[in-house]
């Protein structure tokens, strides 16, 4: 009687392990641990919106069943309740192939998906650590939007005398269609013109079209459908042309009213900004050195507004917003040119031919017998590049002659 205890109680056991799930041994794959060999759980059909608990480590992941009966987006979030989990959720077709993941990071992981309906597995493994977890399954499916419209501008920022074509889009028509729709715009006259209003064919072939203006800063454009046509889906439902007329932001606001069948339903109003800006001016020049001209044009608060390189025969062009500028010619070992011009919208800053003087090898706006003893320590060699005045590739008396033609000269030229 003493034995058959110890033997009851082990039975038992043996019971409760079966009834709480089946297992296998599986080679599980995560980004974290490739082919970490784990025993698998196997757990009891899940449904939505519901919070399932579970245990895993590194030696044990749990599998949940999941039936999708038809298409879904849901998300799948898990929970670390205790231990040091980082938990990492897979979600496998019914062949337990990998088809959707969320690596672990934190006590916290989500996964957020759209499947068709069929049988899955939702595998929860650790990324690191292990412990106790809560699931919860929910449904995310979007929501819905209501009808509205939007004014698309391209491009949405313009030079003064360009142009900009802006579209209206009615977007999530509902089922049935419009037979149609009207809209009313405004803008601001001392921005911006208006013309060229023509519909874009969302109401179907040879639609009726009227268009009233445009006058005084507004215009209405009305379309239906002919012969029973609709617009049955989202699009373009009409184009106009924007004239830039002065500097600035403007707005373009249109209302919109549409019919499903001889009654209006008002949308909520549209509104785009249109940036109108001052086109840029050129300034061109020439700049004659025996070396590469580098021209750099600075904004009043010194910040580079354009740089560029003269080409061989020191002929120079740039672009830059209207306004007033510093501009600095400079080549290695000459003294710098620098001027002040100004650049006008869409105007051509032509600057007088200069000729920078060589000499100033240390860069110190000065010529003078510091500059010609770096050519002294050099002599015969081809470094430094700045002492190599006439750029024949080694340092001599011709580079000498040069600098003494300018001896004693200093500080940046005047150009104008």
């Amino acid at each position: 009687m003493k034995t058959s205890i110890p033997v009851r109680v082990l039975l038992l056991a043996v019971m409760l392990v079966s009834a709480l799930g089946t297992s296998t041994q599986a080679f599980a794959k995560s980004e974290a641990a490739p082919y970490l060999p784990a025993q698998i759980i196997i757990r009891s059909t899940t449904f939505w919106d519901a919070t399932f608990s579970g245990t895993v480590n590194a030696d044990r992941f749990e599998r949940w069943s999941l039936q999708i009966e038809e298409a879904s987006s849901f998300s799948v979030t898990v929970t670390a309740l205790t231990g040091d989990l980082v938990p990492s959720i897979y979600l496998l077709d019914s062949g337990e192939n990998e088809i959707a993941s969320a690596a672990g990071v934190s006590s916290e992981t989500v996964l957020t998906t759209t499947q068709p309906a069929g049988e899955f597995f939702i595998q929860i493994q650790p990324a690191s650590g292990g412990g106790t977890y809560s699931m919860v399954i929910r449904k995310t499916d979007a929501p819905v939007v209501d009808p509205n419209a939007v004014i698309v501008l391209n491009p949405a920022s313009i030079d003064i005398g360009d142009v900009s074509t802006a579209t209206v889009m009615l977007n999530n028509v509902p089922e049935g269609g419009y037979a149609s729709s009207e809209f009313t715009c405004s803008y601001d006259v001392a921005f911006v013109e208006v013309s060229n209003s023509s519909e874009a064919g969302l109401f179907g072939s040879d639609s009726a079209v009227v268009l009233n203006g445009p006058q005084d800063g507004s215009f209405i454009i009305a379309i239906a459908g002919s012969n029973g046509q609709r617009a049955m889906s989202s699009g373009a439902a009409f184009t106009f042309s924007v004239l830039g007329l002065q500097a600035g932001q403007t707005t373009i606001t249109c209302q919109v009213r549409v019919s499903t069948g001889n009654s209006l339903t008002t949308l909520d109003p549209v509104s785009v900004t249109l940036t109108i800006a001052e086109p840029e001016g050129t300034i061109t020049g020439t700049v004659l050195a025996s070396k590469p001209v580098t021209v750099t044009l600075y904004n009043q608060d010194s910040s580079v507004a354009a740089t560029t390189t003269a080409d061989e025969n020191g002929n120079f062009s740039m672009t830059a917003p209207p306004g007033s500028y510093t501009i600095v010619a400079s080549a290695l070992g000459f003294l710098k040119a620098q001027g002040s011009p100004t650049v006008t919208g869409g105007g051509t800053t032509v600057m007088q031919t200069i000729q920078l003087l060589a000499g100033d090898i240390d860069g110190n706006d000065v010529i003078d017998q510091f500059d010609a003893m770096t050519i002294g320590f050099n002599y015969g060699l081809s470094t430094p590049d700045a002492a190599d005045l006439n750029n024949d590739g080694i340092i001599d008396v011709l580079d000498l002659e040069l600098l003494a033609a300018n001896y004693r000269q200093a500080g940046a030229l005047n150009w104008q």
